[in-house]
């Protein structure tokens, strides 16, 4: 068995390296020019999604921050609110604590003032009933 390298073997390659270069001008450099243009595409794809992503975690916390600094103030408001009702309430209880003190001290005076008229009445007119009963008994 033995190799001769003759002109066949010569052409052989020649239409080899011809076929080579047609398949890889006419099939491999677009599929690899459409891989590489696919490739770019799903990198900006993928870093714009990444970016939205950033923008709207970033929007997110500033949201949640407004969110407890309104928190914050409603409470703050609420507190004021809360203070100023229970002022209010006791100063109303106050005054409403008064009148009725004043209200019961003018009925105690008014009280004690008509006791003492009926007492004075009473005891200017005993003479006179005393009489009178003493005129029945010895009569």
């Amino acid at each position: 068995m033995s190799i001769s390298l003759d002109i066949t073997f010569f052409i052989q390659l020649v239409n080899f390296l011809i076929s080579l270069f047609i398949i890889n001008v006419l099939i491999i450099r677009p599929i690899r020019s459409n891989m590489a243009r696919r490739k770019a595409m799903i990198d900006a794809d993928t870093e714009s999604a990444e970016s939205f992503a950033k923008k709207m975690n970033a929007q997110y916390a500033e949201y949640e921050e407004r969110i407890a600094k309104v928190r914050s103030q409603i409470a703050e408001q609420r507190e004021s609110v809360k203070t100023s009702a229970e002022e209010s309430a006791r100063t109303a209880l106050s005054k409403a604590n008064d009148e009725a003190r004043a209200i019961r001290q003018e009925s105690a005076q008014k009280i004690q003032k008509e006791s003492k008229e009926a007492l004075e009445a009473l005891q200017a007119d005993v003479s006179s009933y005393s009489k009178e009963a003493l005129a029945k008994i010895l009569a």
